[in-house]
Formats: C-alpha cells, structure tokens, sequence
C-alpha cells in the first residue's frame, strides 16, 4: 500500500512568519544545537496523520470539504515563546498562540471528520504553537532556555485565518519539504 506523510494545518501567513524569522535569528545567537524550521515551513498543526494511505486523500479532501468548510474565518494571534521538554533537555522550541475558542472549534471538528472519513491521525492533546526548531544536543541550551525566556511575552502578530490545508511532508537530508495538497476554505 503507497502511503505518504502528511498533516492538517492552517497557514500563519507572511507577517507573523517575518517576524518569526526575526525571532529564530536572535535565538540563533545562542549557538545552541537546534534544527531550526525554515520560517517558510512554520505552520500550526491541527492533526498530525503520518503516513496516510494515497487511496483515502481524495475521500480525506471531499469530507474537508463537506465538515470542515464554512465553519468560520478565525483571528490568530502569535505571541510568546516557550519549550517542550525539561529544562536540561528541553526537546522543541516554540511560538505560542493565544488562546482562541475559534481555533480550538476548528481542531475538534477537524478531528471528528478525520474519525468519520476513518482516517488515523495522532491523538495528543492539543496544544496550539508554532515550532521554531527541534533540540539536537545540550551544547548552550542553558542560553537557549534563558533568550527564551526573555522572549516569553514578545509581540509576533495576528493573521486572520481562512482555511485548513492538507500538506504532503517529504523527509529530506536538508529537512522536511512540504506541499500543499488540498486547501479547504473555513469562511464563506
């Protein structure tokens, strides 16, 4: 059975992505040993689906478009920073999103259409943020950790969002590469 790798996401758009990049080159300065996420790929997921069966993305893409459409563009605002992980190994770095009762709408209908179109995705607990890079090793994460902190409230803007897209994710030497597959319109 071909299979690709793939997730649910809506797009950040370009201001909140500029001033991300901002973000990535001051945390940058810390020579900690991070993976960071081109700020063109940084995106809040709403359902990770790994690998999705290539037989399910056209039935996938017309129950997006039948449970998904329509529920409503939604304001997101990105502020802070943070970390998932302990402190002396803290595993992902990340923007936040303020909370939005919106967003949280979206993520469960999402969810509930992938459960009706029988699709697997990964079941965490939801916890919107944008990832600026990935921990590779201790080296100077202690100043990581304190930028990060120092970051904690930073201002990174608002977008309004206006659809969920399915993105294909290709693994690669140089990191992920993604690519838009279906784009489902959230507002009328």
């Amino acid at each position: 059975m071909e299979t690709i790798r793939a997730f649910i996401a809506v797009d950040i758009g370009n201001e909140i992505r500029g001033r991300l990049d901002e973000l990535q080159r001051k945390l940058k300065k810390t020579h900690a040993d991070v993976r960071w996420v081109k700020p063109n790929n940084i995106h809040l997921t709403l359902a990770f689906l790994g690998d999705l069966p290539v037989e399910k993305i056209q039935p996938l893409c017309k129950a997006l478009d039948s449970h998904v459409q329509g529920t409503g563009a939604l304001g997101l605002h990105a502020v802070g920073t943070g970390y998932f992980g302990k402190p002396n190994h803290p595993r992902v770095v990340w923007a936040g999103i303020a909370v939005c009762p919106p967003l949280l709408e979206l993520h469960r209908n999402t969810l509930e259409t992938l459960r009706m179109a029988g699709i697997g995705f990964d079941n965490k607990p939801f916890s919107p943020h944008l990832t600026l890079g990935r921990v590779k090793g201790p080296e100077h994460t202690g100043s990581l950790l304190q930028m990060v902190e120092k970051y904690s409230d930073i201002e990174l803007g608002k977008t309004s969002i206006e659809s969920a897209e399915l993105i294909q994710s290709r693994l690669t030497p140089h990191g992920a590469e993604y690519s838009v597959l279906h784009r489902t319109g959230i507002s009328f």
